[in-house]
């Protein structure tokens, strides 16, 4: 699995002649799992996530906020709407929970490559279900833009 991985990162890492990161469609990995962002235009996007939970997310950016080095790092806010499941120990079985949440992070685009690692704070209330509301939410991935 670990050589898969690596193979797939060398792939895409060799691969990238259209450095489009602020357009198209990425897709890649966070600590919350598996990601996808489709660029609307040059600052909304659409963001989803796939892992212990589905969440998917309206972003707008703003790359002037926050200029830390040459190559853009847009800070981005939002909200969107989570689905999972929790096991209930006290009457055992599975509850669905659903829940909004609000987001806000940065992103830094890789200038030789199409690709952007991104930090995020994603708070979420709980609105349906038993599941607790999160305070903190962080995430760290990655995308690859096509």
């Amino acid at each position: 699995m670990r050589n898969s991985f690596l193979t797939i990162i060398c792939v895409m890492l060799i691969s990238g002649i259209g450095f489009g990161q602020e357009s198209g469609i990425g897709i890649g990995f966070s600590s919350n799992g598996i990601s996808g962002k489709y660029w609307l235009d040059e600052t909304n996007a659409i963001v989803a996530q796939l892992g212990t939970q589905l969440a998917a997310s309206y972003l707008i950016h703003n790359p002037e906020l926050l200029e830390l080095v040459e190559t853009p790092t847009p800070v981005y806010y939002g909200a969107g709407i989570v689905l999972g499941t929790h096991k209930d120990d006290v009457e055992d079985k599975t509850e669905i929970d659903v829940g909004i949440n609000g987001v806000i992070g940065i992103s830094y685009y890789l200038s030789n490559y199409p690709m952007d690692i991104f930090f995020e704070e994603t708070p979420t209330l709980y609105i349906m279900g038993g599941k607790d509301s999160e305070l903190f939410g962080f995430t760290l991935g990655v995308h690859y833009f096509f």
